[in-house]
């Protein structure tokens, strides 16, 4: 007999790929009745994995409309990713999915902030360094901060305007989406180019004082502490202990 681990891979190999599939030393009983119960049990699978997809992204789906929403959902559950995904994690590749389905960028740019929106809100929780944490040092101490993304902060670059459920948050020259969590409540914030690369340059340690530096070489003007406060406000930072 199969070990228990070839038993599930065989399983899963039946329900997305078809009848070739089976082992027939898996089950007892007349063929004909396997598949019909193997067909439901993928039929149930389905079901399953397009209701996580609506329930991931009901901005996208009510911004594009219940049936094109549907179609792209269907076509998109049978993508390999998608058929050998957890239903918890379905939906991490739908908006680069949404991009070869022709969708617009403001389309796949809302479909990419809202799984940043459940990774945040899934993600380890962390207390954020805050505006009253940094009042009290003196300039060389808040220079050598050292400080690194919390762990719920996400980045969701965007290639045109927002559309339509993001539009109140444009600020202008927005060049990304910042989606953080420092407390209960999962914030959205639109950033400039400056905050944005500041943000990455935190996706590993570095001191309040690299950022004024990085800041300074990438424009002239005279607030070089602008996208670290912004960072800072947001709750997008934690200390590094």
């Amino acid at each position: 007999m199969p070990s228990l681990a070839e038993t599930q891979r065989n399983f899963i190999a039946t329900v997305n790929e078809g009848p070739g599939a089976l082992d027939a030393r898996l089950f007892a009983g007349m063929p004909d009745r396997i598949i019909l119960g193997l067909k439901a049990h993928a039929n149930t699978i389905s079901h399953a994995r397009l209701v996580a997809l609506e329930a991931s992204f009901p901005l996208t789906r009510a911004e594009i409309g219940e049936a094109r929403f549907n179609a792209i959902c269907r076509d998109y559950t049978d993508t390999a990713y998608a058929r050998g995904s957890d239903i918890a994690l379905i939906g991490r590749d739908f908006a680069n999915f949404l991009e070869s389905a022709a969708a617009s960028p403001a389309i796949c740019d809302l479909a990419a902030v809202e799984w940043a929106w459940l990774e945040s809100y899934h993600a380890a929780d962390a207390g954020p360094l805050l505006l009253a944490d940094i009042a009290a040092l003196d300039d060389g101490g808040l220079l050598a901060l050292q400080v690194i993304l919390h762990p719920a902060a996400r980045l969701v670059k965007v290639r045109s305007a927002l559309a339509n459920p993001l539009a109140h948050l444009a600020q202008g020259r927005d060049a990304a989406i910042l989606i953080s969590r420092p407390e209960a409540e999962v914030r959205l914030l639109a950033i400039d180019e400056r905050t944005c690369n500041a943000a990455h340059h935190c996706l590993h340690p570095t001191t309040i004082g690299n950022l004024l530096a990085l800041a300074s070489e990438q424009a002239e003007e005279a607030d070089a502490i602008g996208p670290a406060m912004t960072l800072i406000g947001a709750g997008a930072l934690v200390v590094m202990e």
